[in-house]
């Protein structure tokens, strides 16, 4: 009995602990899963691509948002348009949306103008996806797209140096653009070597390698010049050796973005560049001028506009150039950027032309707006005095149509859709809200189950200790027969039962214990109710015999009398 309870007890507080694991494993989520993938296709330079941009569910769970970061090479690609996307510059935000309960991928289309011969690069700088409950969504593969850019006839196949040299160090033999090997000797403190080389031809591309991080013996450094067609190809390899026979020369270069003198190199966007004292003029940037422009005390060429921004070209380590602002107050320069905007043409509809059942943007209002010689209705932010932009309703030459950001300022045209930023916010809040509460629920559920295990163990362990209490030691138990078994009658009353039941004539059998006991029992109850029924009698004769004493002493008078 002990053995079985104590294999209860085990199997009950097995069932406990188990029951105790199961709420954890409520709280386990798998994470889906995805990827992002996109075209490489071919353009002649001069031409517009397409280049398709997909984000696939991998799992198989319906996706909910996208945000997506792309960047490329502006000097190569001209951004011109896409779906949901906004940018330029090298840069693209492209923002996606569910638009069916099962949508598990979302396609984007970007068109850009390619600009030069070669192979461009367009990359994911930063990826944000979820899914249809909020989730984040782990993007197993990230593609980038090569845009292939095949050069027109017309462009130029020169892929020749015009000049070359280094600091420290000189060139031996003297440069020649025939020429494409070269060696040099540098002091053995020299970590690293600037080099000048610019291409015969101003839209050839040109690369240094090597000139940094010099170490004792030879050192191979190679300028690599790409022609403008994007294809022809010219290499000039320049052994340099680090000895320490090599005499040392005072080369100090300046580390900041302040100005130095021409020729001097300056430390730019992390490389090295010079000012330039002249340039070709087929560069100049529109809006601007060539002008004389006194530099550090020495005159060279300059470009202007009519704001009075100065421009200065530079040369770098490799080659290239480029314009540079030059604030001539505090003496800095900083490369010249700017935002081409692709030319577009887009019909203004009236509000009638919008399908039926189309909301409008939150905040805004329906007003009147003048654009050019013409008025339109449209709409602009709800309590907006004087509003910067308004937004109407048209169509694009390609036949579709959506609401347009209008800016009054400087009469531009943008694709209107809500700000991502605000739009991530409110989704990230709503996330975390959702998740919160999620998490709520599952620990209110947990502790219920916890609380109520709690109890079920308090139980047993109260079960266990009454059996354990009430258990009566092994040799102290007696049978409840034994325990209350009335005394044996007589052995001399038993010899004269069977005596008298002989000198009757009876018929005597063996009788065993049981039917001894039995017998004794029925003999018993023979006399109790033989006494029982002589109580009786002699109480029933008493209450007569009491009855005859009164009616002895009453007296009969007669009433006639």
């Amino acid at each position: 009995m002990n053995r079985k309870i104590k294999k209860l007890a085990a199997a009950f507080l097995t069932m406990a602990m188990l029951l105790a694991a199961v709420p954890g494993q409520l709280l386990v989520s798998y994470a889906a899963t995805g990827k992002i993938t996109f075209s490489d296709p071919s353009v002649t330079v001069g031409n517009q691509v397409s280049v398709t941009m997909k984000i696939t569910s991998s799992s198989g769970e319906p996706l909910g948002a996208s945000d997506v970061m792309l960047e490329y090479d502006a000097s190569a690609l001209e951004f011109v348009s896409g779906t949901n996307a906004n940018g330029g510059a090298g840069s693209i935000r492209v923002v996606g949306a569910m638009e069916s309960a099962e949508q598990t991928t979302f396609s984007f289309t970007l068109k850009f103008k390619a600009l030069k011969a070669g192979t461009s690069s367009i990359t994911v700088k930063s990826q944000e996806v979820y899914d249809a409950n909020s989730q984040a969504v782990t993007i197993e593969h990230v593609g980038n797209s090569a845009v292939k850019a095949n050069a027109p006839e017309t462009y130029s196949k020169e892929a020749s140096l015009s000049s070359l040299t280094i600091s420290p160090g000189e060139l031996s033999p003297a440069f020649s653009a025939d020429v494409t090997e070269y060696t040099a000797t540098v002091p053995a403190d020299t970590e690293k070597i600037t080099v000048s080389a610019p291409a015969k031809d101003d839209k050839a591309k040109v690369v240094v390698e090597g000139n940094e991080g010099l170490e004792m013996g030879e050192n191979t450094v190679v300028c690599k010049v790409t022609a403008e067609d994007g294809t022809t190809t010219k290499t000039y390899t320049i052994t340099v050796t680090k000895s320490e026979e090599a005499p040392a020369e005072n080369n100090t270069e300046p580390d900041s973005t302040e100005a130095a003198a021409p020729g001097e190199a300056v430390n730019v966007e992390d490389g090295n560049w010079q000012v330039a004292e002249t340039f070709n003029e087929e560069d100049l940037p529109d809006g601007f001028t060539v002008t004389e422009y006194e530099y550090n005390g020495t005159p060279v060429q300059a470009a202007v506009n009519e704001q009075g921004t100065i421009l200065l070209y530079m040369t770098n380590d490799d080659g290239n150039g480029d314009f540079f602002i030059y604030d001539a107050e505090n003496g800095i320069l900083a490369p010249y950027v700017t935002v081409r905007m692709a030319e577009k043409t887009i019909i203004v509809l009236p509000p009638e032309e919008l399908p039926e059942g189309t909301e409008l943007p939150e905040g805004f209002a329906a007003c009147t707006i003048d654009i050019g010689s013409h008025t339109v209705d449209g709409w602009i932010w709800k309590g907006s005095e004087t509003p910067e932009y308004c937004m109407v309703y048209g169509q694009n030459a390609d036949g579709e149509r959506n609401f347009y950001r209008y800016d009054q300022k400087e009469m531009t045209l943008q694709r209107y859709f809500p700000d991502p930023d605000a739009e991530e916010l409110r989704a990230k809040y709503v996330s975390v809200a959702e998740d919160y509460n999620g998490l709520l629920d599952d620990y209110k559920i947990r502790g219920y189950i916890i609380a109520g295990l709690f109890g079920v163990c308090i139980l047993l362990v109260i079960i266990l200790l009454v059996l354990l209490l009430t258990r009566k030691p092994k040799n102290t138990y007696k049978p409840e027969k034994e325990r209350y078994r009335e005394p044996e009658a007589p052995k001399k009353e038993r010899t004269s039962y069977g005596e008298e039941n002989i000198k009757k004539g009876r018929k005597t059998e063996r009788r065993t214990p049981q039917k001894k006991e039995r017998a004794l029992e029925d003999e018993d109850l023979e006399r109790d109710i033989a006494s029982t029924l002589a109580k009786e009698a002699g109480q029933a004769a008493r209450e007569e015999q009491s009855g005859e004493d009164e009616d002895e002493d009453f007296e009969f008078i007669d009433l006639d009398l």
